[in-house]
């Protein structure tokens, strides 16, 4: 703790800076390192803890003593696995709220978790994609390595949050391309589309054969004076979030002067501004570096940028849960909170009483047979009387089960399901359902309670805008599929139910809940 003058590290000499950035891992040296490699940012260290193995302190009750800490400002973890897993997010999505957290987790693979045995020895049990959805649900920002700590550090401590909206600045044409690659692979990012007044500006200031639109290209006739003056009315833009300036020293009328002029340009602006410098001397880059955000590639610049405007995201999210009292089954419950039950009819000995309307599906009844459709134990689209019956008597023959005969649903197939997670407790899983919920893999998680906000992100998540435009003619309602993703959420919550919907079928009529199986 440098502002109690404390210090237990048994390493000798760790250059490192005071300052409001805050460390807790289960490694020592991994913080020894990243102390020095900050220090070599600009940035310091207000508290660092080596957790190890966790016999005397563990990462819950340091990050409470974090929240309240003045000299932190933002706190940065390496865990190779949880003391309490659910308690730890749960105080994280109340701390982001207040400090930014950057979670570097550690054993994602049979490789890792070997050597996590030999190390701390405890191995987590969360699977990187439910690890990933859980850290986005709570505010939580991934690291994947120390290097990505330090420049979401820099971004963070610089500006705090932004918008995603991108202006790539340049005198190098193919670097701007590259830029504009990396903007698309961020979730978060886009490339800005400048208003006509701002057009209108660079097209007066730049060659005629320069690009006046983003990126902007200003050629290799570029000047210094001609890079300031593009930062300046670019940042005027109001569809401008943050810019992205790179900086080339090789064009003939470029020189040194060109950092100062930067300098200045960059107190001005009230928008993030970040750097990729090439061509100077080392000893120029260091001294740029106290006054400008300065990182060594355009993969690294986007990615902080990318933190930025996910930062900026989960603090506009209104994240409070709201739950009320429920009374009720759950198939009252379901219906009441607008997601449709098939109309159905459990045959036992003749058909005469179903009235059910064709085309129908006729299925067995058993909580013992998972998966009914790959052993046969499903039978579909039956247009009459004739149909029904062989299919009934087919269905007896192969299996000793009931029987239901019910409405066929037409329309895209999901898997909703809820389960108590090992770690985590109850947790919300929702992907493509029916026969393609195994083939298909992506699936998104959340932990339960969750808001709306949440719902709509899972869905967004499984990437499938495709099907809510009319692929294929499909005519499937959006905020149909999110709300009852919400409400199954909330049943379970209010009711303490674990169970699977599979298929839930959407369509334009709604959302319909065609087998129910309680896990």
């Amino acid at each position: 703790m440098p502002s109690k003058n404390l210090n237990t590290l048994f390493i000798p000499n760790v250059k490192y800076k005071r300052g409001d950035i805050a460390f807790v891992g289960q490694s020592g040296s991994l913080g020894v390192i990243l102390m020095e490699e900050l220090a070599k940012e600009g940035l310091g260290v207000s508290f660092f803890l080596g957790l190890g193995n966790r016999l005397d302190m563990n990462e819950n009750e340091t990050i409470d003593f974090l929240e309240k800490d003045e000299n932190t400002k933002i706190i940065a973890l390496y865990l190779e696995s949880f003391f309490n897993a659910r308690e730890f997010f749960e105080k994280c999505r109340k701390i982001s709220s207040k400090k930014p957290i950057i979670l570097l987790k550690a054993g994602k693979n049979h490789h890792s978790k070997e050597a996590i045995k030999s190390h701390t020895g405890r191995i987590s049990k969360i699977s990187p994609n439910l690890l990933r959805c859980t850290m986005k649900q709570n505010g939580v920002i991934e690291a994947r390595d120390l290097e990505e700590i330090i420049d979401f550090s820099k971004a963070l401590h610089k500006y705090k949050k932004r918008g995603g909206r991108i202006a790539i600045i340049t005198s190098a044409g193919g670097m701007g391309v590259i830029s504009a690659d990396y903007i698309s692979e961020f979730d978060e990012l886009e490339l800005a589309k400048f208003d006509e007044e701002t057009i209108e500006k660079l097209s007066k200031l730049l060659p005629p054969f320069a690009s006046y639109k983003n990126p902007v290209d200003l050629t290799a006739d570029v000047s210094n004076e001609m890079y300031g003056k593009a930062l300046e009315i670019v940042s005027e833009c109001e569809n401008v979030d943050m810019i992205l300036c790179l900086l080339q020293f090789h064009p003939p009328k470029i020189n040194e002067e060109l950092i100062d002029i930067m300098k200045e340009k960059v107190k001005k602006v009230n928008k993030p501004v970040f750097f990729c410098i090439s061509g100077v001397s080392n000893e120029i880059m260091e001294e740029a570096k106290k006054k400008l955000l300065i990182y060594p590639n355009i993969r690294r610049a986007t990615n902080a940028m990318n933190c930025l405007a996910y930062r900026k995201k989960w603090l506009e999210k209104d994240g409070k849960v709201r739950m009320e009292k429920m009374d009720g089954d759950i198939l009252t419950l379901l219906k009441e909170n607008g997601i449709k039950i098939p109309e159905q009819f459990i045959v036992e000995n003749e058909i005469d009483g179903i009235s059910l309307n064709y085309p129908l599906v006729c299925k067995i009844y058993s909580n013992k047979i998972y998966h009914k459709t790959d052993v046969g134990g499903v039978i579909l689209n039956i247009k009459n009387r004739r149909e029904l019956e062989e299919a009934i008597e087919k269905l007896r023959k192969k299996f000793n089960e009931k029987i239901i005969v019910q409405e066929m649903i037409n329309g895209v197939e999901f898997i909703v399901g809820v389960t108590a997670h090992e770690e985590l407790g109850k947790i919300i899983l929702f992907g493509l359902g029916g026969t393609m919920a195994e083939l298909h893999k992506k699936h998104s998680f959340r932990m339960i309670p969750i808001t709306r906000e949440d719902a709509e992100e899972m869905v967004n998540e499984l990437e499938i805008d495709s099907l809510f435009n009319g692929y294929r003619g499909i005519k499937m309602d959006k905020q149909e599929l999110i709300n009852a993703i919400f409400n199954i959420a909330k049943i379970s919550y209010c009711k303490d139910l674990t169970f699977e919907i599979n298929p839930l079928i959407v369509n334009d009529r709604g959302a319909f809940a065609v087998d129910i199986k309680f896990v």
